[in-house]
């Protein structure tokens, strides 16, 4: 009689949907992330019409990042509208000194 898998010391082949894939998204509620993305949005409002640009353009797009790695579909773009609000209010700040 020949011994069982678990007897000889063979492992058990596993599953590839049991393994934990260390590059997996986080699985995170988004419930608190999207006010974080209304807020990266409001910054580029303030980083491109209240001439906050160095202050507003760097925060909206932490804020837009933090939001997106905690899962909130609009992380992203808020991060993204923030950098060109930054980059056009810098723009019509030197053009019109």
């Amino acid at each position: 009689m020949s011994p069982s898998p678990a007897e000889s010391g063979a492992s058990e082949p596993t599953d590839a949907a049991t393994e934990a894939d260390p590059f997996a998204p986080i699985e995170a509620s988004p419930r608190f992330a999207t006010p974080l993305a209304i807020a990266g949005f409001v910054l580029a409002f303030a980083a491109f019409f209240l001439r906050l640009e160095a202050i507003a353009g760097p925060l909206g797009m932490a804020v837009g990042l933090i939001a997106h790695v905690k899962g909130s579909r609009l992380g992203m773009p808020a991060a993204i509208a923030a950098g060109v609000a930054m980059i056009a209010g810098m723009t019509v700040t030197l053009y019109l000194r």
